[in-house]
């Protein structure tokens, strides 16, 4: 994980300023960029086990609008950060915006020294609103906002105070510069209060600029959670390396033994899978970002997210045919048990038969439970699915993911919080120009490849898994079924005073204790992986889906099409959090 921090600005522009204001708001500006990389770099150095060997980037977004924006833009060039210029509306029109001709100059000096500059697709007669978008894309790409604010509640649309506002709701520290002489530098951190959500203007979200709340804040960012248990999971997955070889294909021979599907040489090994996950994402970036000329850095997210998903992938084939392996080969065993009376001479054999399958049974789950296979499968899912979106929530520049933790205490829980808002840190601001038929035909591209392939795998993976769980349960009614007519023929065969019950008695005892032995198994195996639950919520799933896929299709606007991508990215993590509740309890033992 490279060391990223992103700090953005917000301000008043220039006619709000007083001109005698000006170079005390530098200097104030100046002090809060140097504490802030003072503390960065000190974290960076005494935590440096935590972060990849690169060197460390601080990345300022700025909108370089009169005012604030240039004036905090421009100090925090001279002092060596990397400038990430949005504009509200095309660049020419944005620049004639500004108050002067001085301005103008500035700006033009800013952009040329800007490492990447997005353009929305404001309209300069509608310049609240194109503000309103601005201020949400500064928002979405920066850990802290310092905000040249006069400390007010929002007197209207696209003012400083709703960007405050914003900021603070979506779980992003501000630190707030004052402009008068008299008024002090404090933070602003809705985690300081992480009982309620909280509001600008709420003493409970505040403390002073100094140092110990600086770098308590930061640590609290770009820190994993101090929790040991996370903290060894996060090591584990580090360390995760897999084998070219499944050997677990327990859960692909259930498929096919329940004629749900074929088995298949790609069962063996994740070459396959790992060349449709490379082929899925080269139809993205050639429908998404190429075909619209936006560079959104995705490249490590790619990477992230395909490694995540063939782990997730990994351990879920492992850990279903870890509870396979345990239920038929439990049912398995007594059978054995029972086939002694059939062959007494075999009496041995059969006993050191069930032994071994005990034996195997016990092993399997110790295993499992010690490498935890469960665990690390519910982890690496939610991680991927956390990445996948980031791609699309990315290239529409204004949207961004849910932060961290809670809403009210936005710092990471859970390691792979803390992983996936590093690796959307790490990505940047994205660099293009959106116009408004650009915004329009990014809304149907994102329809085409990121929603609509989720509708259709949700409907894919809820046929399979009804279709795998109605198969069971008719193996599991077979099973009893076949037992009730062997008791029915014991005891008519025995009211009758028949020779058969005698003869063929052993038959009738294996089947009157084996196969509900048998069919206690394909229970088992249905109750513990809930297939019927996972296709239901499959199913949900793709219905929510659907609805947002119909409604991106609808020549939205770029904030249309940024809600509808933020939703789409909750509707699929809201199904993923209710998976793994139902799911983190059912772990591999045998008690």
């Amino acid at each position: 994980m490279p060391f990223v921090l992103a700090v953005g600005v917000t301000g008043h522009r220039a006619d709000v300023l007083p001109a005698e204001s000006i170079p005390l708001l530098q200097a104030r500006v100046r002090d809060v960029l140097d504490r802030i990389e003072r503390s960065g770099r000190a974290l960076l150095d005494a935590e440096r086990d935590c972060f990849a060997e690169f060197a460390p980037k601080l990345h300022f977004v700025s909108p370089i609008a009169d005012g604030a924006d240039q004036i905090a833009a421009e100090i925090a060039l001279d002092l060596g950060w990397e400038l990430q210029a949005i504009l509200p509306f095309e660049r020419a029109a944005y620049r004639a915006s500004l108050a002067n001709h001085g301005a103008r100059e500035r700006f033009d000096a800013l952009i040329e020294r800007s490492a990447c500059l997005l353009e929305l697709p404001g309209d300069p007669d509608r310049g609240l609103d194109a503000y309103v978008m601005t201020g949400r894309a500064t928002v979405a790409h920066c850990d802290v906002l310092i905000a040249v604010w006069d400390g007010l509640p929002p007197r209207g649309r696209g003012g400083t105070g709703e960007v405050v506002q914003l900021a603070l709701t979506n779980g992003t520290a501000i630190i707030h510069v004052p402009i008068s002489e008299g008024g002090d530098t404090r933070i602003l951190w809705s985690a300081f209060d992480p009982t309620v959500v909280t509001v600008a203007d709420d003493p409970a979200v505040a403390r002073p600029l100094d140092q110990a709340d600086v770098d308590a804040l930061l640590r609290g960012l770009l820190m994993p959670p101090p929790d040991e248990q996370e903290q060894n999971f996060l090591k584990r997955f580090q360390r995760e390396r897999l084998r070219r070889i499944r050997t677990r294909i327990e859960y692909p021979l259930l498929l096919t033994a329940a004629g749900v599907r074929r088995f298949r040489a790609r069962d063996f090994t994740a070459r396959y899978a790992d060349a449709e996950t490379r082929d899925e994402w080269q139809r993205y970036r050639a429908g998404c970002t190429e075909a619209h000329n936006i560079s959104a850095g995705i490249d490590m997210l790619e990477e992230s997210y395909s490694w995540a998903d063939r782990l997730a992938t990994h351990f879920a084939q492992t850990y279903r045919s870890g509870h396979i392996f345990n239920f038929v080969l439990g049912g398995v065993a007594v059978c054995l048990g029972l086939s002694a009376f059939m062959a007494p001479h075999l009496k041995f054999e059969f006993a050191a038969f069930e032994l071994l399958i005990t034996l195997a049974i016990i092993l399997n789950a110790f295993i499992g439970s010690r490498n935890e296979w469960h665990r690390r499968w519910l982890d690496y899912r939610q991680l991927a699915e956390r990445l996948r979106p980031m791609r699309t929530l990315k290239l529409l520049g204004i949207a961004a993911p849910d932060p961290p933790g809670t809403e009210t205490n936005p710092v990471p829980k859970r390691w792979i919080d803390w992983y996936a808002s590093g690796i959307w840190r790490a990505m940047g601001c994205p660099s293009g120009a959106i116009d408004r038929a650009c915004a329009t035909r990014l809304g149907q591209a994102i329809a085409d490849h990121e929603v609509a392939p989720q509708v259709g795998y949700h409907e894919r993976n809820a046929k399979q898994i009804e279709l795998l769980d109605h198969r069971l349960g008719q193996i599991g009614m077979v099973l009893f079924a076949a037992t009730l007519l062997v008791s029915v023929a014991t005891l008519v065969g025995l009211g009758t005073g028949s020779d058969y019950v005698t003869n063929y008695g052993n038959w009738f005892t294996l089947v009157s204790a084996g196969f509900p032995a048998l069919g206690t198994a394909v229970f088992g195996i249905r109750f513990q992986a809930d297939f019927g639950g996972d296709a239901l919520r499959s199913m949900a799933t793709a219905s929510t889906l659907r609805q947002i896929e119909q409604e991106l299709r609808k020549d939205v606007a770029l904030s249309r099409a940024a809600d509808l991508a933020e939703q789409a990215a909750r509707i699929m993590l809201a199904d993923l959090d209710e998976w793994r509740l139902v799911n983190q309890q059912r772990d591999l033992s045998v008690g």
